[in-house]
C-alpha cells in the first residue's frame, strides 16, 4: 500500500480536488467496469455503482471512521464490488463466482454491514423528510440525547406531551418506512 499517495488521495476527496478525483476515477472506474460487466451489467451500471461507493467511502472519511487495511483503490474496488452483488441479490441475478477473489486486509461482512448501514440510514432520512417540521425538530433532538425535560423546555411542551409525541412521531416514521419495499431487504444482509 502505498500511504503517501493514499494520504494525497484522501485529502483529495474530502476536500473535493477535482484533478485528484477525476484521476482516482480514471485509474479505478476501468476495473469496476470490468467486474460489473463480466457479470450481468453495464457500463452505466458500473458509473452508478462506482459512484455510489465513493460517496460511501466520503462519508466514512468525513466521519474519520475509515480504516484501511489495503490501498484505497483496493477498497473502492472491494465496496463496489460488494454493492453490485447486493444489487444483483435483491433483483435476483447470478454473479460470475469465477472472478470473485478475496482481498486481503478488508473484513468483507464487516463492509457489507456498513453498506447495509449506510442504505438504512438513507431510507430513513428519506421519510424523515417527509414528517412535519414539528417531528423532525422533536425526533432530531432526541436522537441528538436531549432529555424529554430539554426537549419539553425547547419546545414549550409538558414532559407527558413531548413523550407522547416523540411516540408518534417515531410510530409515523416507522409506519413510512416499514412500507416501503426497500425495508425488508435492508432488515438484515444476506449472507
Amino acid at each position: 500500500m502505498n500511504s503517501t499517495g493514499d494520504k494525497t488521495i484522501i485529502n483529495g476527496i474530502i476536500s473535493g480536488d477535482d484533478a485528484i478525483i477525476k484521476a482516482f476515477y480514471k485509474k479505478y472506474l476501468p476495473q469496476v467496469s470490468n467486474y460489473i460487466v463480466k457479470n450481468s451489467g453495464s457500463i452505466s451500471d458500473a458509473e452508478d455503482i462506482f459512484q455510489d461507493a465513493m460517496v460511501f467511502v466520503y462519508q466514512k472519511l468525513k466521519s474519520d471512521s475509515l480504516e484501511l487495511n489495503c490501498s484505497l483503490g483496493t477498497y473502492v474496488y472491494a465496496v463496489s464490488r460488494n454493492m453490485w452483488m447486493n444489487k444483483l441479490r435483491k433483483n435476483n441475478r447470478m454473479v460470475n463466482n469465477e472472478d470473485i477473489i478475496t482481498i486481503s486486509g478488508i473484513d468483507e461482512s464487516d463492509l457489507i454491514e456498513d453498506i447495509y448501514a449506510g442504505e438504512r440510514r438513507t431510507l430513513y432520512q428519506k421519510y424523515f423528510l417527509k414528517l412535519g417540521e414539528s417531528c423532525q425538530e422533536l425526533l432530531a433532538l432526541f436522537f441528538s440525547g436531549a432529555s424529554m425535560r430539554e426537549i419539553s423546555n425547547k419546545k414549550g411542551y409538558t414532559e407527558a406531551y413531548t413523550r407522547k409525541k416523540k411516540f408518534e412521531c417515531k410510530k409515523k416514521l416507522m409506519a413510512m418506512v416499514e412500507k416501503d419495499p426497500a425495508f425488508d431487504e435492508l432488515k438484515t444482509p444476506q449472507k
